[in-house]
């Protein structure tokens, strides 16, 4: 073989090979020193890129572990508050059940309403300063709570703390989704202040004369958690039509929420079907027209202010329908619609809620009259109440309406009394004083006022209900109004002196919308609008005024083209309008019949609070299971990266051991190699 000294081949040999066991000794000991198979993006580009992404998954499935027991914590949090509010309603329901008993007398009731109203007061207590990691949990402040509960955006379980103060439990509630009776159709003077108006507890806002359908939608959507709001127009036909003759064109306008408004024109249509076909056509789909099985013709629309149509004999005559605003709860909880501290029955009667002050009790206004002057006439048939149809005709007064309904209370339970109220704007009163008594009538009974200079509301509202057995109108005072009611007939307030609070100052409502028309149950009725003589003297006509004898919400069920209006009701819970029910803030068992009510009213508490915690415990134990997949999903994964990143230390030693002999043989090598081109040195001798 030849001999070469300038190139050593084997010595280049042995130095690679030495080169390349170093790298694996120093591959292997890096591997066993970290523990990770992959140190750098040279050791596997790809299953570094892989790894990365299964530590953000792990890492964001351990967070969320975190996060659901949170939640579970909190949940702990509400639902140990939440057992000491059921503590204290049950002590109040027994304290209820022990104030209706008839052995006792009024001071024994009185020691036993003051312990009611520290029951009372500590539940708001608990409500208020009940609180998770500064946020407060139970006063319906925190609305709807969403737990990140995954690795990836948006992976949520939402639950909610409904509020359990006083002023919230008790409240009889409507169903998730709520349509109003159409709004005040002078919406442009429509308006109220930020707290006026509360939907589950949260203010709607203010709202300005001028706004528009819009702007209530938007501020409900903006302020009120958990509720959608929206509107919706609907126009049925008086009458059966047959659609538009000859060439006098038919008008269907659409305002819309925001004031801009849409037309078309009908014209030589031979049926209702054809003309319903018109507007669902020249509306796009914008107006849906149907025909019912009554074979009139309905039009409707979401999103709109009003629907008008002119110039047809389809509706039987013109006619425009105002938007209805329909609420619609996210979580498919009750809606409860209520005035704030500031607010008054006007606020809600114009925005086509109602509200009444008790459980069982539907309050009612004076009849309207029909279209052509005549009294509205009850006939058999076009009444249910609870299930039970009231089969009497009556003539067309308050009395014989009465009668009839309590002909059949045994049925029913429900009993029927005239009712009449009315509102006293007290914002601007200034007690005058002075040497004379200012005086008033009412219902024909002189009321003397002797008021000093410095008297108060609190003071007038005294003064009136010592007459409250002589006039049958009993008074009290909400925010700055006092509030005149009687269940014996009409309201008739007059001859006010002057100096009294019935001044030019002081403005009178009349939150029923009563008028003054009549003076007593025996006469007759008249358009139900607000209308006053004179700044001293009104009257606010008597309505119907169905009570439960056991509390329970009462159904009022009408016949086709008989409404809640033309009955003289301002309320009837199969319509799904308004709230019901007293709250805890309200309740009193001073006497044996306010403890009776107390009882209902604990019961509804009693049974929110164990829907509450129910829910709670739903979320929980969800929760649990969530926590438990998710931890199981972190594992495996785990496992999988761990396949990919972590080294295999058998391998990696058997690895370092065989690096290691091969670098001394090496080493040993080159040393040999290194000696060869020294034989030269023999052929030169």
């Amino acid at each position: 073989m030849p001999l070469y000294i300038n190139t050593n081949v084997s010595s280049l040999n042995a130095q690679r090979q030495l080169n390349k066991a170093g790298m694996g000794v120093d591959t292997a000991m890096e591997r066993l020193s970290s523990g990770s198979r992959i140190n750098s993006a040279a050791d596997d580009a790809a299953g570094l890129a892989i790894s990365n992404r299964q530590t953000s998954q792990i890492r964001g499935l351990d967070q969320a572990v975190r996060n659901a027991n949170d939640g579970i914590s909190l949940i702990q949090t509400a639902e140990g508050a939440l057992s000491e509010t059921t503590n204290i309603l049950q002590r109040m329901r027994e304290l209820s059940i022990q104030s209706a008993n008839g052995i006792y007398g009024d001071n024994d009731r009185a020691t036993l309403d003051a312990e009611v109203q520290q029951l009372v007061s500590e539940l708001d207590r608990i409500a208020e300063t009940t609180s998770f990691n500064g946020q407060n949990i139970l006063d319906g402040s925190t609305g709807k709570i969403e737990l990140q509960v995954g690795a990836q955006a948006n992976q949520t379980i939402g639950f909610e703390v409904a509020a359990v103060d006083a002023d919230t439990l008790g409240m009889g509630s409507l169903s998730a989704d709520v349509v109003s009776d159409e709004i005040s159709a002078t919406f442009s003077t429509l308006s109220f202040s930020d707290q006026d108006v509360l939907i589950n507890g949260q203010a709607v806002g203010a709202i300005s004369a001028g706004s528009t359908v819009e702007d209530l939608v938007t501020k409900i959507n903006d302020n009120v958690n958990g509720v959608t709001a929206e509107t919706a127009v609907e126009l049925t036909a008086s009458s059966v039509g047959t659609g538009v003759v000859g060439t006098t064109a038919s008008v269907v306008t659409l305002t819309n929420n925001d004031g801009t408004t849409q037309s078309i024109q009908i014209k030589n249509t031979d049926s209702l079907q054809e003309y319903a076909d018109a507007v669902n056509e020249g509306f796009g789909g914008r107006v849906s027209a149907t025909i019912g099985d009554d074979g009139k013709l309905s039009m409707s629309a979401e999103g709109a202010k009003t629907l008008a149509v002119t110039g047809t004999d389809t509706t039987g005559s013109d006619g425009t329908a105002q938007a209805k605003l329909i609420l619609t709860s996210d979580s498919g909880d009750d809606i409860t619609i209520k005035r704030g501290a500031t607010g008054t029955m006007t606020d809600l009667n114009n925005l086509g809620f109602r509200e009444m002050d008790s459980g069982g009790v539907i309050e009612g206004v004076g009849l309207v009259a029909t279209s052509n002057g005549a009294n509205e006439s009850l006939t058999a048939g076009d009444l249910t109440i609870n299930g039970t149809v009231i089969d009497h005709n009556d003539t067309d007064s308050l009395q014989g309406k009465i009668d009839n309904i309590n002909d059949v209370s045994d049925q029913t339970g429900v009993t029927a009394k005239a009712y009449s109220t009315a509102s006293i704007d007290m914002t601007s009163f200034v007690a005058t004083g002075g040497a004379g008594t200012d005086n008033l009538e009412i219902n024909g009974i002189q009321v003397d006022l002797a008021l000093s200079n410095t008297g108060t509301t609190e003071d007038v509202v005294t003064a009136l209900n010592t007459f409250t057995d002589q006039t049958g109108v009993s008074a009290r005072l909400q925010g700055t109004n006092i509030i005149l009611e009687s269940d014996q007939g009409a309201i008739n307030i007059s001859n006010a002196t002057a100096n009294t609070f019935f001044g030019s100052s002081t403005g009178i409502e009349s939150i029923t919308k009563a008028t003054i028309t009549t003076a007593s149950a025996t006469g007759t009725f008249a358009e139900a609008t607000t209308t006053m003589t004179s700044a001293n003297s009104f009257t606010a006509e008597a309505g119907l005024k169905l009570v439960s004898e056991n509390g329970n919400p009462i159904s009022v069920e009408l016949k086709d083209g008989f409404d809640n209006a033309r009955l003289g009701l301002k309320e009837s819970n199969n319509l799904g309008e308004g709230s019901f029910g007293t709250s805890l803030s309200s309740i009193s068992i001073d006497t044996a019949a306010n403890a009776q009510k107390a009882i209902s009213v604990i019961d509804n508490a009693l049974e929110t609070v164990n829907d509450i915690r129910s829910d709670l415990g739903a979320a929980s134990n969800r929760l649990d299971f969530t926590i438990s997949n998710l931890s199981n999903v972190s594992e495996n994964t785990s496992a999988a990266r761990s396949r990919i990143m972590d080294a295999d230390f058998a391998a990696e030693t058997a690895a370092l051991s065989r690096s290691q002999v091969l670098q001394q043989a090496s080493q040993a090598m080159l040393a040999q190699a290194n000696s060869r081109p020294q034989q030269v040195l023999s052929l030169l001798q």
